[in-house]
């Protein structure tokens, strides 16, 4: 994967802090053509890029064109502050496939790379209102309950408690270690957890816990 930002110390931290992880390869830019070069000799699995790199639409467009072989189907998100809140005041170009706040810990950011290589597209999920039971998929409030949400659908203080672990990245047995429960106790939470933020696995529910939604391919 790649990571393009302008901004040398950010860049370097994101870099350093994901092949830290040792999932993947990840090779840092400073600037749109040395992304480009990268992605001539042997394209990336994801490539991560600031919404203020200088040249980035240009990135997008060539990626999405063809411009550079191999390239077209290379998964683009861009990276910008935590605190947007709506898709109309960022504005998320043709050719990019998400868009994650810059400050997501390694966990998170993991997550969604793996999220955005398998071809669905992650957001922030104060972005996203779907219709009818869909629509507590948003973004988690300190109260347990979801932005939105029908009354009926809070998560409880244990199941806030499992859904930050699996932020975390815990396995149940570690999860149950930590909270003091039975392996059968933690499954059922988990389950309560799926069911309550509209997610599907768990990889959904640790990206869900930063507040990143995931969107079907």
């Amino acid at each position: 994967m790649s990571i393009a930002h302008h901004h040398p110390l950010i860049r370097e931290a994101l870099a350093q802090s994901l092949s830290l992880r040792g999932e993947f390869e990840v090779a840092s830019h400073g600037d749109v053509d040395d992304v480009l070069a990268r992605v001539r000799t042997g394209p990336p699995s994801v490539v991560l890029a600031s919404r203020g790199l200088p040249g980035v639409g240009r990135l997008l467009s060539a990626l999405r064109s063809g411009e550079a072989p191999g390239a077209p189907g290379v998964p683009v998100a861009l990276l910008g502050e935590a605190g947007v809140a709506r898709p109309a005041t960022v504005g998320l170009p043709p050719g990019a496939s998400g868009y994650l706040p810059e400050d997501a810990d390694a966990s998170a950011l993991s997550h969604a790379v793996h999220t955005l290589a398998s071809g669905a597209a992650v957001l922030p999920a104060s972005w996203i209102r779907h219709t009818g039971a869909a629509a507590v998929r948003t973004e988690i409030r300190e109260t347990g309950e979801t932005g939105g949400a029908p009354a009926s659908l809070p998560l409880s203080l244990r199941e806030r408690e499992v859904l930050v672990l699996l932020g975390q990245g815990l396995t149940n047995q570690q999860i149950g270690k930590r909270l003091g429960l039975g392996a059968g106790t933690v499954k059922s939470y988990i389950s309560a957890v799926y069911t309550k933020c509209g997610v599907d696995n768990r990889v959904q529910a640790a990206l869900f816990a930063h507040g990143i939604e995931v969107l079907a391919a």
